[in-house]
């Protein structure tokens, strides 16, 4: 939890919302309605949780115009209240990365601009960013990037030629530029086909823990600004994915895949490689995709990917056929 203390008036600033309520009072956590309690503040962004609002305990909400009439406690009227939520989170997580500058590489160890955690190896020709922080543990191989106000949490290993934009964050455990599975196959056994391309992240990339983010064999697998992946999440060599995608927990995308811009990938995917899928696409979980989708849309399915409203009729006739 959070120790960190805010003042009411202080966070509607920084939220640039309208306070209706005690400017002194004092916040220490962000809770949901349902748990808050004194001291907290929580959110409300969908009428489905007006029950809760009325009932909660917490101290102030984060709430829209509309609802500001049916809150029975201190509320910051905002714009959006999930984006501010969001935006808060960051505020009150500032003081729990720990950065403590030892036994990292003698070329940036005395640097004001960076925060180096121990046991941190950097390699040859590395460039790294003001602002950015390298937690302990990590790794960064020769010839790597890494741009303004990136955040590696620990134990992170860049790989040689590695390119990171700035504002980037990526988080423990995660390994970007691996080989990929690329072997050729010779008699009974199998040939290496060393990978020489490399990986680029644009900027404002979030990385989530434990994901791999394989190197082009021979270019660039890329990772378009804004991108956000959960954790354990597989991207093999040369792919593309396109601007503010988000993809979820466990989904694998295999090779020379292109993603477009602002899809919604479900956890739990498998995206066979050599395919396109157009931009704004949203495929549901668990969802298995063998061919290009050329077409915006909501797509489910295993086995055979349909249009979602197709889907749904397909499994109604399963359903009847089954009960009949």
């Amino acid at each position: 939890m959070s120790k960190n203390k805010y003042k009411l008036s202080e966070i509607a600033n920084y939220l640039d919302g309208e306070l209706i309520g005690e400017p002194t009072k004092e916040i220490v956590e962000i809770s949901p309605l349902r748990e808050a309690k004194e001291g907290s503040i929580s959110f409300i962004y969908n009428k489905k949780f007006l029950k809760e609002l009325k009932h909660t305990e917490a101290s102030a909400v984060l709430l829209p115009e509309e609802f500001k009439k049916l809150c029975n406690v201190d509320c910051i009227v905002v714009k959006n209240p999930h984006v501010a939520y969001a935006k808060l989170t960051q505020l009150f997580n500032l003081k729990n990365r720990i950065n403590s500058l030892k036994d990292c590489s003698e070329k940036f160890l005395s640097s004001k601009d960076l925060k180096i955690g121990n046991n941190v190896f950097i390699g040859e020709n590395v460039k790294i960013g003001k602002g950015t922080t390298l937690n302990q543990g990590c790794f960064i191989g020769d010839n790597v990037e890494i741009g303004a106000n990136s955040y590696l949490f620990p134990n992170v290993i860049l790989y040689h030629s590695t390119l990171i934009g700035k504002d980037n964050i990526i988080h423990a455990n995660s390994v970007i530029g691996s080989d990929g599975l690329g072997f050729a196959k010779k008699e009974d056994t199998w040939e290496k086909i060393e990978h020489l391309g490399n990986v680029e992240l644009e900027d404002d990339v979030e990385i989530g823990a434990a994901c791999t983010i394989d190197r082009g064999s021979l270019g660039t697998t890329l990772i378009k600004k804004g991108v956000k992946l959960d954790n354990q999440v597989h991207i093999a060599h040369n792919c593309t994915i396109g601007k503010n995608t988000i993809i979820g927990a466990k989904t694998a995308i295999a090779g020379s895949t292109l993603i477009g811009d602002d899809c919604l990938i479900g956890g739990g995917c498998g995206i066979v490689d050599n395919i396109e899928i157009e931009s704004k696409v949203r495929i549901n979980p668990m969802t298995y995709i063998t061919k290009s989708i050329k077409e915006s849309g909501i797509y489910s399915g295993a086995g055979v990917v349909l249009e979602h409203s197709k889907w749904l009729r397909h499994i109604a006739i399963q359903k009847k056929n089954f009960n009949d």
